[in-house]
């Protein structure tokens, strides 16, 4: 369910519990296009669910169906152009955002979503390989994400088609990567598209956040946030322990088994800051904990974005807003059975850890959100500085 936008357009909105469901929903959305399938994955594996897609996008191609492909340079390092030869001999299209040896490599397209048509789009926490196919519960990562419909899943398609211009040889249009684009913004009904691109200060995601955990600490109700890695800057921080003081029930969900060692012990270093103010932390059992759902209050956010410097400031991201509606009560009790199968991390017997292990805590967190963030802008200021002075000294190109 969903509502209107502006012009009276319908949208609708379908929550998608798990990668499992999730990729069959996509696989079926790309069998039946009919002019236009636009796909964008940070990670995309060419074993299991990954060659069931090359076979559908091939087969879309081959009935005549546009096919465009967008895959990050690192998240897909594994796949070679070989094995795209089939899709682009059925006259599909495969771009690489952002190839390692280039000056801005460090500037990465995180977002996960397939465009199908103009009429159904999908927005996820889980890319293309085996590891999602799973409930999350009994096998695979616990992840989620929406597929959308109408008027809002046609600006997922503009999105698509402005990264897949950047993923090109343009210069000039890599050169703005370095600045952070306007907060970028949709809404239709109750659903909203936050799109985040690389740079300082606000974005769109980090703006309604605040707003969003500000508004809540007058009512007093519940926010909870499920994210896999968690390197919160200090505003944040700061943030949840004003909403924790002020009487907001407020849980951290992590995953207990990570598959980052690092970003796991990075996350551990601000447990007890935020537990010391009211802030329960939990981990997850089962299985990979992979989704990024946070819910404050009656509203929703799913997407890309983790809860980290690289994916504030670094990264190309997309969330989608969900301000109540059935999707949004689905997601709420998603998010309880999360919490549900996840065990409370005890402030008592988290202060009684070796030094040793807070100093490993401690050097994890330093360079996750000090060193990455600050070498990454180093490299990047020295790449735009080239590119300034060869574009200012360039001769001009013949019209």
């Amino acid at each position: 369910m969903g509502g209107k936008d502006q012009t009276g357009r319908e949208c609708g909105v379908e929550w998608l519990p798990s990668g499992a469901v999730g990729l069959a929903r996509m696989l079926e959305a790309v069998e039946l296009a009919a002019r236009e399938v636009r796909l964008e994955m940070y990670i995309y594996k060419p074993d299991g669910p990954g060659e069931e897609f090359r076979m559908a996008l091939v087969a879309a191609a081959q009935r005549g169906v546009r096919v465009r492909v967008l895959l990050d340079a690192i998240g897909s390092a594994g796949l070679d152009e070989e094995y795209w030869r089939g899709l682009r001999n059925a006259g599909g299209e495969v771009r690489w955002f952002h190839p390692l040896g280039g000056g801005l490599a460090v500037v990465r397209s995180h977002r996960k979503l397939l465009a199908c048509d103009g009429s159904v789009a999908f927005v996820t926490g889980f890319n293309i390989a085996p590891e999602y196919e799973g409930d999350g519960v009994e096998s695979g990562w616990r992840d989620a994400g929406v597929r959308l419909e109408g008027a809002v899943a046609a600006e997922v398609e503009t999105l698509f088609d402005e990264q897949f211009e950047r993923a090109g040889q343009r210069v000039r249009g890599m050169a703005r990567l370095l600045k952070r684009e306007a907060p970028g913004t949709s809404a239709c009904g109750g659903v909203e598209l936050l799109a985040v691109s690389p740079g300082r200060g606000e974005s769109a995601v980090t703006t309604a956040l605040r707003s969003d955990l500000r508004r809540l600490m007058d009512s007093q109700g519940r926010v909870v946030l499920v994210t896999p890695y968690f390197v919160p800057p200090s505003w944040f921080r700061r943030l949840l322990r004003r909403a924790a003081r002020a009487g907001v029930n407020v849980t951290v969900v992590l995953p207990m088994h990570s598959d980052v060692g690092i970003a796991q012990r990075a996350a551990r270093h601000v447990y007890g800051g935020l537990q010391r103010a009211g802030v329960r932390i939990m981990e997850y059992r089962p299985q990979m904990l992979h989704g990024k759902v946070w819910c404050l209050g009656e509203v929703v956010y799913v997407g890309t974005s983790n809860l980290d410097p690289r994916s504030f400031h670094l990264n190309y991201e997309l969330m989608v807003r969900l301000s109540g509606g059935a999707a949004a009560r689905q997601a709420g009790a998603d998010v309880a059975d999360i919490v549900a199968r996840s065990v409370e991390v005890a402030r008592r017997g988290w202060g009684a850890r070796s030094w040793l292990e807070r100093a490993r805590e401690q050097l994890a967190f330093w360079v996750l959100y000090r060193i990455d963030p600050w070498l990454t802008g180093w490299i990047a200021g020295r790449w735009l500085r080239r590119q300034i002075r060869h574009e200012t000294t360039a001769p001009s190109a013949a019209p």
